[in-house]
C-alpha cells in the first residue's frame, strides 16, 4: 500500500483503501496539532448501524474503563494511515479519542472541510450518509490542497428529529443539552433519565440514543445489511 505522489488526490484515496468513507482536508490554523503541521486531514466513517454506538464503561481494580466500538475503528485506521503516510517520508500523526478535545473540535473541522452541514441537532449532517457518521483526525506536515465547506442546508423543511427526539431535546427553539440522553458524563438526574429510555444489552453496556440521528431523511437508506442477504 502506497501512493505514486504526495498529493491531496492520492492521499484521499489511500484513505479510502484503509477504510474510510469520506476526507477532507483544512489548513493547521483550525485545529491544535503538533507545531510541524502543514495540514489537517479530516476522516470519515459511516456507522450505518446502531451497533457502532454501544459504549462499555466499567470499574474494576480501582481504575475506570471506558469504550466505544466506533472510536477504535476510527483510531486504529487512523494509526495505519498515519504509518502509511510516513513509509512514504511525511510526518504523520493520528488523533486519539482522549486528547481530541485538546486538538480539534472534530464537527468544526468536518464542516470546514466539506463533509457536512451542522445540523438542527447540531451535528454533522453528510450528504450521502446524513449524520450517520463519525470522524477522526489526522496531522502531516504535508501541503496538500484544501477543501471547502458545502453552501448547502438539508433542515430547511424537516423538522423529523424534532418528534422522535424521547425527551424533547430539539425543537423550535434549538438544540437543549441538557435534555440530550446521549450525554456522556450524565448529572445524577440525567442518568435515571437514561436508565429508562436507553438499551443496555449488558451491564457494563449501554447503546448510546441515536434517535435524531437514524430518523434524519438525509442519506436514508445505505448499503446491503448481512440480514438482507441470507437465503
Amino acid at each position: 500500500m502506497g501512493i505514486a505522489e504526495v498529493n491531496s488526490t492520492a492521499i484521499k484515496a489511500l484513505a479510502g483503501e484503509i477504510g474510510f468513507d469520506q476526507v477532507g482536508i483544512i489548513g493547521p490554523e483550525h485545529a491544535n496539532g503538533p507545531p510541524w503541521t502543514r495540514s489537517v486531514l479530516v476522516l470519515a466513517m459511516a456507522t450505518l448501524d446502531p451497533a457502532f454506538d454501544h459504549e462499555m464503561y466499567i470499574e474494576y481494580d480501582g481504575r475506570r474503563r471506558w469504550h466505544k466500538f466506533v472510536y477504535t475503528i476510527l483510531e486504529a485506521q487512523g494509526a495505519r494511515l498515519a504509518h502509511a503516510l510516513r513509509e512514504e517520508g511525511l510526518r504523520a500523526e493520528s488523533l486519539t479519542f482522549e486528547d481530541s478535545f485538546g486538538c480539534i473540535d472534530l464537527r468544526v473541522a468536518a464542516v470546514q472541510a466539506g463533509l457536512g452541514v451542522r445540523g438542527l441537532n447540531e451535528v454533522v449532517v453528510t450528504p450521502k450518509y446524513g449524520p450517520r457518521v463519525r470522524f477522526t483526525a489526522l496531522f502531516t506536515d504535508a501541503e496538500l490542497a484544501r477543501d471547502h465547506p458545502l453552501q448547502d442546508y438539508y433542515c430547511v423543511n424537516c423538522t423529523r428529529c424534532w418528534g422522535d427526539c424521547p425527551t424533547g431535546a430539539i425543537g423550535p427553539r434549538g438544540f437543549d443539552r441538557s435534555r440530550c440522553i446521549a450525554e456522556f458524563a450524565p448529572t445524577p438526574e440525567m442518568a435515571e433519565r437514561q436508565r429508562e429510555v436507553l438499551t443496555f444489552p449488558t451491564p457494563a453496556t449501554r447503546l448510546q440514543c441515536r434517535a435524531c440521528l437514524d430518523s434524519c431523511p438525509v442519506g436514508e437508506r445505505q448499503g446491503v445489511f448481512y440480514f438482507d442477504v441470507i437465503p
